[in-house]
């Protein structure tokens, strides 16, 4: 079977893992990620409304697949700044920016949380499914805010709760099997930084009010979703043993156990291959709001 990487033993994606294991091996997936994540990004960014020469942060930006879709939108007189906590996938941004000739955006390795954002007044934030992850989330959408104009809108991507997400509950139930009694790794649990941390939309809409954004909306979306980009079953479990809720759980299984896994997750992934490769049902919120 494919090696299961380790992460951190509690199961948290902490900063310095996304300067390690979790960062290498996000940008050692951009093709698989940028495949699947991509399409479900763009109801957000067409949420903002962006108009050329407009100015727009991108707060966790990631291999940067998500630059190259907000600079066409504002075109050679605007700019987009990428922000990532990330030293591999900030390395991964800039080379991809460099291979595509726009010398209008930059990229800056920084934590949005705590460091003074690369100079104000943006038109837009923008950042998919890059907010979820903050330890403090007031104070960085305060800091946040604080970059927008006034008038300024954001808009992100966040994940509603993982049991609403058949392409992330159902690979991990089929590996629970294996050991029913293991604790399911904290960042999946809503309470804490991670994937399904804005799950709650009246959590998120008491973050932004707090940090002095109005108009709040939080818009439910779903869309089949492609997995990792997967053609067959078999790529499909390769992904899922190296990102996702169900890698997570399987890299706290004890040894003799991960033979077990692949069978149990090609069951989940072949009845949802199809003409289109291997796709499951994603629901996420599109959440916009504006600065006074």
């Amino acid at each position: 079977m494919t090696p299961v990487s380790d992460e951190t033993r509690s199961g948290a994606v902490t900063k310095e893992a996304w300067q390690d294991v979790s960062g290498q091996k996000w940008a050692r997936q951009q093709e698989r990620t940028d495949a699947q994540l991509g399409p479900l990004g763009l109801p957000a960014i067409e949420a903002l409304g962006l108009g050329a020469g407009e100015r727009v942060l991108d707060v966790g930006c990631g291999a940067g697949q998500t630059l190259l879709q907000l600079a066409e939108r504002v075109g050679p007189s605007g700019w987009v700044t990428g922000l990532d906590v990330s030293g591999p996938l900030v390395d991964q941004a800039r080379q991809r920016v460099a291979r595509s000739g726009n010398d209008r955006i930059d990229v800056v390795l920084g934590d949005a949380e705590t460091m003074r954002l690369p100079p104000p007044p943006y038109d837009a934030l923008f950042s998919r499914f890059g907010v979820m992850f903050f330890q403090d989330s007031a104070a960085a959408f305060a800091n946040l805010a604080r970059a927008l104009r006034p008038g300024g809108r954001l808009a992100f991507l966040c994940w509603q709760a993982l049991q609403k997400n058949p392409w992330a509950f159902e690979p991990l139930q089929a590996v629970r099997s294996l050991a029913p009694d293991q604790p399911v790794p904290e960042m999946l649990s809503p309470e804490k930084p991670g994937p399904f941390r804005f799950s709650d939309p009246d959590l998120v809409r008491g973050y932004l009010t707090k940090a002095g954004l109005r108009d709040v909306a939080i818009v439910p979306h779903e869309t089949p979703m492609s997995i990792g980009g997967a053609r067959s079953a078999d790529e499909a479990v390769d992904f899922a043993l190296d990102i996702g809720p169900a890698a997570r759980f399987i890299s706290e299984l004890p040894p003799e156990r991960h033979a077990q896994v692949r069978p149990l997750l090609a069951r989940v992934f072949e009845p949802a291959l199809g003409a289109g490769g291997v796709r499951m049902m994603a629901r996420t919120f599109v959440v916009t709001a504006r600065r006074d």
